[in-house]
């Protein structure tokens, strides 16, 4: 039996429908918008202004704490650059201070470094524990802070040597004060390589696939790979080398541990 009219109506009216899309859910202060003009209309019953008040007060608890959240990562956005250099002007000291008490000759000698040492090591705490919701009172200012900051920045310098004694992270405070995570194995095998293997070149994606083609084309037709190392000025190379492959891994290696010390966000 033939199809009616009606039933193919009802078919392609069924095809040609757009699909729902889903309902803009309303925000924050929609919703505490609303919720006040709701509770300001009168006849409402007890009950019901009991519950609407309540889950007014927990919108609006959640809404203030959502802004401090954006204003905290806003904050650590814009103070992000300044302390990370005082964090390395207060590394290349502590540095110094240390190398300078262990090559002491005298003992007042390496009393007076042991002790520029724990003043700068305490200024690293500082930047350490520098609460991100506050903006960022720098420790060596082009001028002279006013009385209120440096009140304030006193208090800080205070909290931030509490916090330390109380929680006591000793192995990620060092590496925060020397940067120094990596083995003493690894950098020396980084310091003896040859001169040519420092001036290989990471491969690009488009040279890997040049490579793959190359490899593939001299098995096809029984040619011997020519093995030429990748040097910086070079573009095109027929085969990436086993020192070149080492240097990409570490580059690698590298950038992970740097996205994981990113400390200021």
């Amino acid at each position: 039996m033939a199809p009616t009219a009606g039933t193919r109506l009802r078919f392609k009216n069924a095809h040609s429908k757009k699909p729902q899309q889903a309902k803009k859910v309303p925000s924050l202060k929609n919703r505490i918008r609303g919720l006040e003009r709701f509770l300001n209309r009168g006849g409402l019953a007890d009950a019901t202004r009991r519950a609407k008040k309540a889950e007014l007060e927990q919108l609006k608890e959640e809404h203030g704490t959502k802004e401090q959240v954006a204003q905290d990562k806003k904050n650590a956005e814009k103070y992000k650059r300044p302390r990370f250099f005082e964090r390395v002007k207060v590394m290349r000291k502590l540095r110094q201070a240390k190398n300078r008490a262990e090559q002491a000759t005298d003992d007042a000698e390496r009393a007076e470094h042991e002790k520029k040492f724990e003043t700068y090591r305490k200024e690293m705490m500082y930047i350490y524990y520098y609460p991100k919701a506050e903006p960022y009172l720098s420790l060596f200012p082009s001028a002279p802070h006013s009385e209120e900051y440096q009140k304030r920045q006193k208090e800080l310098r205070a909290e931030a040597v509490r916090r330390f004694e109380e929680e006591q992270p000793t192995e990620a405070f060092h590496h925060f004060c020397f940067n120094d995570g990596k083995s003493k194995d690894s950098s020396t095998a980084g310091e003896s390589r040859p001169a040519v293997e420092l001036l290989l070149k990471k491969p690009t994606k488009e040279q890997v696939k040049k490579q793959k083609k190359a490899r593939s084309k001299r098995d096809r037709s029984g040619e011997k790979p020519k093995h030429t190392p990748a040097l910086v000025d070079q573009d095109d190379d027929d085969e990436m080398p086993d020192a070149s492959k080492a240097e990409s891994d570490k580059e690698e290696d590298e950038e992970q541990e740097q996205e994981q010390d990113d400390f200021f966000l």
